[in-house]
């Protein structure tokens, strides 16, 4: 087992063999384990060509809230998902940018604020509730 630190287009990797036939080798390369073929080049000095870069760790997905329906104050699922928390009612006054309401759609949790300030007029939907995209979730009147 041989470890050696590479670079590649200035990314450094982490690179063990971890077995070598002569024309396979079993390599880890940043905790990935890759299987290669060795092919000799002729003349003394034979260069391989090097590994492709592995490819990086998947991220997680980062969605924003949503405030779906702009000015109007009507606040509509933008997909379909299951309402997972309602955090206000008929009659409060909210701030432009609040929290409104939590929906829960592809197993990711998505925030839904306010697009304006003003007074909640109408909550249309309740904890565990499904609702369809589009269908409306809360209207906050202006005044």
């Amino acid at each position: 087992m041989s470890r050696y630190t590479i670079e590649i287009a200035g990314i450094e990797y982490s690179v063990e063999i971890l077995e070598d036939t002569g024309s396979e080798a079993r390599v880890v390369v940043n905790d990935r384990e890759l299987r290669v073929s060795i092919t000799a080049e002729a003349g003394p000095m034979a260069a391989q060509a090097p590994l492709p870069a592995p490819s990086p760790p998947p991220q997680p997905a980062i969605r924003p809230p949503v405030a779906p329906g702009g000015a109007s104050g009507e606040l509509r699922a933008p997909i379909p998902a299951r309402v997972t928390d309602v955090l206000v009612s008929t009659g409060d006054r909210v701030e432009a940018g609040q929290l409104l309401l939590k929906i829960e759609a592809m197993k990711m949790e998505n925030q839904v604020l306010s697009p304006i300030a003003g007074t909640v007029e109408k909550v249309c939907v309740a904890n565990g509730q499904e609702v369809a995209q589009d269908e409306l979730l809360v209207k906050v009147d202006p005044s």
